[in-house]
């Protein structure tokens, strides 16, 4: 970002750059060339994404051309964007935002309260939201005590709407977008926060893993992804390989109606039977953390109380009551060559309890088929773990918890979760990290712990 120096300390740093053999410092200039597998076609916010390689390729866009009124920081503590000050009554019903002044759009209009209004109108038609001269105030028949950890995540990018064109105030706007294929971005001159280093970033989307890795090796990329059992090969290999915490719920998801999967003991069968340390050691490489819960251990501090050790002597008391050997259908996403390895081992898991599962893959990205049950990625994109629950639930299609104060203590939040999980309709497997390569020409990329691309300080050296 743009800093402010005196001419003095400029000149000294000037004379230390000069005078320091091969040393370089941030400077304007350059595109940053990125590739994702994924192809969104939407980059409406408030539009629902269940597949979650789509949903995180369009939170990626979102988080460089679009602001939200609060941001959170590492610890989850809220953090000024477009909102300088906040207040709300007792009840936590009633909320007003102060917003900051100045601010301007894309299209070099200013940003007004009532923009900010409608848009955060869009994406919640439970509230009432309405604007005054310099505030926006949000209010809910119930208590909204998480409002600013939710306002926090892409839901509630705040965007002015132009027919089919979406116009934000982030660091980047978008000067191309070819949905499914392409998108430029051009840095924002007036940006609220100083003008960006890079002039740009380009995505390229749609690329295979294979074909993100030969591009990167041969120059024609700068960020690329790495899937999870490649990490340590690609850190072996000498690239510069750049993590979140594991912020990807990977789980399987019974389809309700099913008759194979209708019977709870057969569901908490399966799920006794996995064995996902082995998993993770030998399939992911040791990459992520085998779980049981929907939250990781880093985010809500108990997920050591839900136990992810297999029990084959449960999974095969439960195999024996039930009333006939269903077979279970297992989809997993045919565009994940990792999926199929561990879709493949947990019927290999599940015959040791005697059950039959039988694994074939599908397009996810589509409409779903009609499988028993299905082996999902689900992104937790907030690290406020009430947040994060509660759009776990959603993209899993189960009960949404409370958002009640309580959610706040560790206590109540694992009990909620704890609720959300007691049928086994969802059965947790693990939590993985995401992670890409970087070209050396990038420098000062900070990755947030929940996968978060701040690019506003990140520069390039030589072309592009």
């Amino acid at each position: 970002m743009r800093r402010i120096v005196s001419p003095l300390l400029a000149a000294s740093s000037l004379l230390l750059c000069l005078g320091a053999a091969g040393a370089t410092r941030p400077h304007y200039g350059g595109r940053l060339r990125v590739e994702m597998q994924a192809a969104p076609n939407s980059l409406d916010p408030t539009a629902p994404e269940r597949y979650a390689p789509y949903a995180v390729a369009r939170a990626r866009i979102a988080e460089l051309t679009f602001d939200r009124l609060v941001r959170l920081d590492a610890n989850a503590q809220p953090q000024p964007q477009l909102a300088t000050a906040w207040q709300h009554d007792a009840g936590y019903k009633r909320w007003e935002f102060q917003l900051r002044p100045g601010v301007k759009l894309h299209d070099g209009s200013p940003l007004t309260p009532q923009i900010v209004a409608e848009a955060l109108a869009a994406a919640n038609f439970a509230w009432r939201v309405r604007a005054t001269a310099d505030t926006v105030i949000v209010e809910s028949d119930s208590p909204l005590p998480g409002l600013l950890a939710d306002l926090a995540t892409t839901r509630y990018s705040i965007v002015k709407r132009d027919g089919d064109r979406l116009i934000g105030s982030g660091p980047f706007r978008l000067a191309q977008w070819q949905p499914g294929q392409r998108a430029a971005l051009t840095a924002s001159e007036d940006y609220w926060g100083g003008r960006p280093y890079l002039d740009g970033v380009e995505i390229q989307m749609g690329r295979s893993l294979r074909d993100q890795q030969i591009d990167l090796q041969t120059g024609r990329a700068d960020v690329v992804e790495v899937a999870p059992d490649q990490v340590r090969r690609s850190a072996q290999a000498g690239l510069r390989v750049a993590q979140s915490q594991p912020v990807d719920l990977v789980a399987l998801v019974f389809t309700p109606g099913a008759p194979a999967a209708d019977d709870a003991r057969r569901r908490e069968a399966l799920a006794r039977s996995l064995d996902r340390a082995a998993i993770a050691t030998v399939l992911l490489q040791r990459q992520g953390e085998p779980a049981a819960s929907l939250l990781p251990q880093w985010m809500s501090g108990y997920a050591f109380l839900f136990p992810a050790a297999p029990d084959l002597a449960r999974a095969r008391q439960l195999r024996a009551e039930l009333p006939a050997a269903l077979p279970l259908t297992l989809a997993f996403d045919s565009a994940d060559p990792l999926g199929q390895a561990i879709a493949e081992r947990i019927a290999l898991d599940a015959r040791e309890a005697g059950l039959t599962v039988r694994a074939f893959g599908e397009m996810m990205s589509a409409r779903p088929g009609n499988a028993d049950v299905r082996l999902v990625r689900v992104r937790l994109g907030s690290p406020d773990p009430g947040a994060a629950l509660a759009e776990a639930a959603a993209a899993l299609d189960l009960a949404p918890p409370a958002r009640g104060a309580g959610l706040a203590d560790p206590q109540q939040l694992y009990e909620s979760e704890r609720a959300l999980l007691e049928d086994f309709r969802v059965v947790p497997l693990f939590h993985l990290p995401e992670a890409c390569a970087l070209s050396p020409r990038v420098h000062d990329w900070k990755e947030e712990p929940a996968g978060d691309w701040r690019l506003e300080d990140v520069w390039v050296e030589g072309a592009p």
